[in-house]
């Protein structure tokens, strides 16, 4: 048998036994909250189960937040909101130490469970953590690694729990999401295009808990009814790094300012020399095409739950993916003039209307839409000069 083999069934062994045994009286369970990465996928933190029973001798953090990069089709089944996200257990020791070496903060609070409930909801994490259970569809608002954590502690104390509602913020997820994103405006302006009105609803204490930071906050505040004892003791600080929050200066907004004085330019050229810019006109049909279809995609087709009902799809046509590559006749045809006609009207809408869209639109939106009107117009007017 070769090492690598002995080493894992050495493990397995390990931990199929740990999840056979009881815990201790000295065993302690808390909750681990991580504070954002730099990535996308860990741009709004991070939320962990730890138990670590001395007598027993494991140490053992729980996370739900894990997915397989070698899972069949794994981009497809990410952008149809049908990946399957998993609850993993390793070595606390491991966890923190690759939390420090990503310079991200880690806080720890032990829950303050009965012996009871904590063998209980011990005995739960383990069960999760089989493998015909252990996969779940991630929902990045509802269902993902810090709203398993809040809906498995419920279902494993004895009673309810009852949270402290005076202290929630009144927030929509899209400015939930802001209080993270604000310094990336690329990453920012670009989950504001895709997501869309649903994003936009209220978001009430219970839910308000997708997040990491405000689950670790309104689980500070919460009591079990029973016994009127807080959930969740002092708050510990494990790791402690200064993360960087300066806002970029060249932002989309800004591209898209400079990217309209350009095409005034154009048009004042087309306009003088009675001949339009076709390729560029072309470019920016077809890259407006390409983003309208990943909207209808991630509306229509996907199941992601608040990507649908997006108002970006006025400027973002996803028919303009296939007129970009009609012959040149179709440019000079009547239905082609009317089509610019359609397109510009529909790019002027935010711009006019944009305060009765129920759905926030990024300040990338109104250059973009500018710069859109600047071409179709143009082209228009060349078009049909004569």
């Amino acid at each position: 048998m070769r090492p690598l083999s002995i080493i894992v069934l050495l493990v397995l062994t390990q931990l199929a036994g740990i999840a056979q045994q009881k815990l201790s009286q000295e065993a302690q369970i808390s909750l681990l909250t991580c504070s954002p990465g730099n990535e996308l996928y860990s741009l709004f933190g991070h939320s962990a189960i730890r138990v670590n029973d001395p007598v027993a001798g494991f140490d053992l953090v729980f996370n739900y937040g894990t997915f397989d990069f070698d899972t069949p089709n794994f981009y497809m089944k990410f952008a149809n909101g049908n990946l399957n996200y998993m609850l993993r257990y390793g070595n606390y020791h491991t966890f923190l130490r690759n939390y420090g070496y990503e310079k991200r903060s880690v806080w720890e609070q032990l829950i303050n469970f009965s012996d009871k409930e904590k063998q209980q909801f011990f005995k739960a994490l383990m069960e999760n953590a089989q493998p015909e259970n252990r996969y779940y569809r991630y929902d990045f608002l509802f269902d993902n690694c810090a709203t398993r954590i809040r809906d498995i502690i419920e279902d494993n104390i004895d009673g309810e729990l009852q949270y402290n509602e005076a202290a929630a913020d009144k927030y929509t997820y899209r400015e939930m999401l802001h209080l993270y994103d604000s310094h990336l405006p690329w990453i920012g302006n670009g989950l504001d295009i895709i997501l869309g009105m649903k994003t936009d609803y209220d978001a009430n204490l219970y839910n308000q808990m997708f997040l990491p930071d405000y689950l670790m906050k309104h689980l500070i505040g919460a009591y079990k009814t029973e016994t009127s004892q807080p959930l969740l003791g002092e708050t510990k600080t494990l790791l402690s790094f200064e993360n960087s929050t300066d806002k970029q200066f060249f932002t989309p907004a800004l591209l898209f300012y400079l990217l309209f004085i350009v095409s005034l330019i154009f048009s004042y050229f087309e306009v003088k020399r009675k001949k339009e810019f076709l390729f560029i006109n072309r470019l920016f049909l077809f890259l407006t095409g390409v983003v309208g279809c990943l909207i209808f995609f991630l509306w229509f087709l996907s199941r992601h739950s608040v990507t649908g009902e997006n108002f970006n799809m006025l400027w973002a046509i996803p028919f303009n993916v296939f007129v970009a590559f009609f012959g040149t006749w179709f440019f000079k045809a009547r239905t082609f003039h009317l089509y610019l006609l359609f397109l510009i009207t529909c790019s002027a809408v935010p711009l006019v209307f944009g305060w009765l869209i129920p759905q926030y639109l990024p300040a990338v939106v109104y250059p973009l839409c500018l710069l859109l009107i600047s071409r179709y117009l143009s082209w228009y007017y060349i078009l049909t000069r004569h």
